[in-house]
């Protein structure tokens, strides 16, 4: 029997592509949940939209009807979360718990939660797993982290299945221009790019990350939904890439794919403002995931490309 999966902010920068690859895989019937009343977009056209308030429990009962699965991803952004700390925990943390309990008493089998790799804290450095030490030290961070504890206490007390992705620095092509995702680092450079024709960093370039591309954000997401879980094990999951690489590494990435897509080379531009953060070795862990069967693909350059045309077709500037 094919799943019937709720995908909360469907039409999001996640959950659209998310969307559109169990779409085109025809993994079951997918409910895509908005704020607003919408049509199903163009790229899951069998989807079924659902509207939902995350703060209402009569919303969220109606979304759940016949819903076997949940894949939590509407949460508020970085940027809002530092701008209205306590509307932050009201839609991450509360709206969660609304949504969670509401799974629970319809008799939802999984419930998976989009987490973060900043529940680590901030700067990143050294080893991280999932049983590394969690320090949030931003309302971003924070109130998933606080989200991430309802899944857990739920899960260990039977209630539900749950599972805990905590994804590093995601990056890659929206199904929609007018998603709220161009402040991120790699969308923003590529977007950068095509509008200036050159890459201007915020920093040295210095500071390391875990990237992933949303290719194995969707494919990890999607393998979740049926993977084992082992009943003794809390069930949190790092979700990266195998590698860590500079900021300054990505930046030339994108250079010389933008070279190869687009037929220039933009320079970069390097501040010698210092964001305190540590450039010492760091290594962000994922085993723990993959040893379920998810095998990363890792195609940044394909990533990439795929950003650096999008943003050509909606906001080209440079001739």
């Amino acid at each position: 029997m094919k799943p019937t999966v709720l995908l909360t902010g469907g039409f999001g920068n996640i959950g659209g592509r998310v969307s559109s690859a169990m779409s085109d895989l025809q993994i079951g019937q997918i409910k895509l949940s908005s704020r607003q009343h919408r049509a199903a977009p163009s790229w899951a056209p069998t989807a079924l939209p659902v509207q939902l308030d995350l703060l209402s429990t009569q919303s969220a009962i109606a979304s759940l009807q016949d819903v076997t699965q949940v894949v939590h991803l509407a949460s508020m952004n970085d940027i809002d979360c530092a701008t209205d700390p306590k509307l932050a925990s009201q839609i991450n943390v509360t709206g969660t718990k609304v949504l969670l309990e509401s799974a629970i008493s319809q008799g939802v089998s999984r419930f998976i939660y989009f987490s973060t790799i900043h529940v680590y804290g901030s700067p990143l450095g050294g080893h991280i797993s999932e049983t590394s030490p969690t320090n949030p030290v931003h309302p971003y961070g924070a109130t998933h982290l606080s989200a991430e504890n309802l899944v857990i206490d739920a899960h260990k007390a039977g209630l539900i299945e749950g599972i805990i992705l905590r994804t590093s620095n995601g990056f890659g092509v929206p199904m929609d221009p007018e998603v709220r995702i161009w402040q991120i680092l790699v969308n923003d450079l590529c977007k950068q790019a095509v509008l200036t024709g050159k890459l201007v960093l915020k920093s040295d370039g210095s500071q390391l990350r875990n990237f992933i591309p949303l290719q194995d954000v969707c494919r990890g997401i999607i393998h979740s939904l049926s993977m084992s879980l082992s009943a003794n094990e809390t069930p949190i999951f790092n979700l990266g890439s195998s590698h860590s690489c500079s900021v300054l590494d990505m930046a030339q990435l994108i250079a010389q794919r933008c070279q190869v897509v687009l037929g220039f080379t933009p320079p970069i531009t390097k501040s010698a403002h210092s964001t305190g953060e540590s450039n010492s070795d760091f290594g962000f862990d994922c085993n723990k995931f993959n040893a379920t069967g998810y095998v990363p693909l890792n195609h940044f350059e394909n990533e990439v490309d795929g950003l650096l045309l999008f943003c050509k077709k909606y906001f080209d500037r440079v001739k």
